[in-house]
């Protein structure tokens, strides 16, 4: 999954429309459809008040959006720094 499709899935079960989603969130509803359809990169601050007009926190919709071999990659990754740490 990606950002655009995490969103699109919460504001669907949230029953939001776009417009309603943008309206909440602050944002043109041009600008939620772009992200949405993949064709933009949000900023961080976009996350955060996309993620606060669904009342998620902005990790959650991360979270939904990394796909699982990143996931996989980053727990490998925590799991060797973990390592380097308690053999210090």
């Amino acid at each position: 999954m990606n950002l655009g499709s995490a969103i699109e899935q919460c504001r669907t079960l949230k029953g939001l429309t776009k417009s309603k989603l943008a309206a909440l969130a602050g944002l043109s509803i041009s600008y939620v459809t772009l992200i949405e359809q993949g064709e933009r990169d949000p900023t961080m601050a976009s996350i955060e008040k996309i993620s606060n007009a669904l009342g998620l926190p902005p990790s959650l919709l991360i979270l939904m959006a990394t796909e699982d071999d990143e996931l996989t990659s980053i727990s490998e990754g925590l799991k060797d720094e973990l390592k380097k740490i308690t053999s210090e």
